[in-house]
């Protein structure tokens, strides 16, 4: 998602277990909409034998509040990589502050790294969306500069997970499979508000077919638990409510 006007609201919550091998951080937005309330947007991370990858960075008034939490629930130890979902505002915020700080690499897929890196920017998405067409204008920019290290692939590997590129919402926006858990990091592919899944903010998705063709990808796939990045319910929603709603298109 990416919306202008957004403002981190104050709260110190901690990485919470959701499979053996994946913990949530769940920071609170408000977006600043009439009548629309505060949303959750996650920081994952996830455990690989003796390292730790982080997943998206919330915004950047997140990064305080987010690496004090990784450095609570680390303790001396740091994640290895980041890897970014998609570069919008409040997934990739973090990046410039952890690239100061920590210097930690950045994996995004490769449709993404432009992205990433500046050369190029959302509003510049030649889209047949009226809705997002209309909203661009007024989106906050999300250009970081930052050099991607490693850009991702479909099928490729990270920490136990299969990269799956589910675009739409962004080029480049990719998902992980989580095998031995059973779960899907889902990014934005689906949102889950309000107690039922829905579709990415259509303000925010330059491509809303394809992004409907990815939930479908997603339902396809052999899992239990899918893990929208914005969820209140911090648990996810299950594969059979995933499919459920993947088939109305």
């Amino acid at each position: 998602m990416e919306v202008s006007k957004l403002e981190a609201a104050p709260n110190m919550i901690e990485f919470r277990p959701i499979t053996p091998h994946i913990w949530r951080l769940n920071l609170q937005w408000d977006l600043k909409i009439p009548f629309y309330p505060p949303i959750p947007v996650a920081v994952w991370l996830v455990k690989d034998a003796d390292e730790w990858t982080l997943v998206d960075t919330g915004a950047p008034a997140h990064t305080s509040i987010m690496m004090e939490s990784v450095s609570r629930f680390l303790g001396a130890a740091k994640p290895s990589r980041i890897v970014l979902t998609h570069a919008h505002y409040d997934h990739g915020g973090g990046l410039i502050g952890l690239s100061k700080q920590w210097g930690l690499p950045i994996w995004a897929h490769a449709l993404e790294a432009d992205f990433v890196a500046g050369a190029n920017d959302y509003r510049k998405i030649d889209s047949q969306s009226a809705i997002y067409n209309l909203s661009k204008r007024i989106l906050t920019p999300s250009v970081w500069r930052v050099p991607v290290a490693r850009a991702l692939n479909e099928g490729d590997k990270v920490s136990g997970m299969d990269v799956i590129h589910v675009p739409g919402h962004t080029p480049g926006m990719i998902a992980l499979h989580h095998r031995a858990d059973r779960a899907i990091i889902c990014s934005d592919t689906f949102m889950n508000l309000g107690g039922k899944l829905s579709e990415p903010l259509a303000m925010s998705t330059p491509d809303p077919a394809e992004a409907r063709r990815s939930m479908k990808k997603i339902a396809a796939l052999d899992f239990d638990t899918l893990l929208p990045s914005h969820d209140p319910s911090e648990r996810g929603a299950s594969a059979d409510s995933a499919r459920r709603f993947a088939s109305r298109f």
